[in-house]
């Protein structure tokens, strides 16, 4: 019996230590002007994962790539880039250093 509790409490100290060691991130599928204004919420970063913001920008004629909104979420391969197509431009940064590592702190 003594065996099984031991087994049993290092049992759910891996599983405490394991949960420790997973980053939350911050999720919204537009913020704009400092806040969420669609789908707020939060995600758990997977093994290998990282937290990603992806800032948005339109093409206007008189003014180049303006920016417009910004998503925040959890990413299964996250890589760090800039993407332009045509209109639009997607800058992307990943973190994984702390929870919310990911919020955004505006402009």
């Amino acid at each position: 019996m003594g065996k099984l509790l031991l087994l049993l409490l290092l049992g759910a100290f891996v599983l405490v230590l394991i949960r420790a060691q997973a980053i939350i991130c911050m999720s919204c599928n537009m913020f704009v002007n400092g806040k969420c204004i669609e789908d707020e919420g939060k995600c758990t970063m997977e093994e290998g994962g990282a937290c990603r913001t992806g800032d948005i920008y339109h093409f206007h004629p008189r003014g180049g790539f303006l920016y417009n909104h910004t998503i925040l979420e959890c990413s299964k391969s996250c890589k760090a880039s800039e993407e332009s197509y045509f209109h639009l431009k997607i800058s992307t940064f990943c973190c994984k250093s702390q929870d919310f590592c990911n919020k955004y702190k505006g402009k």
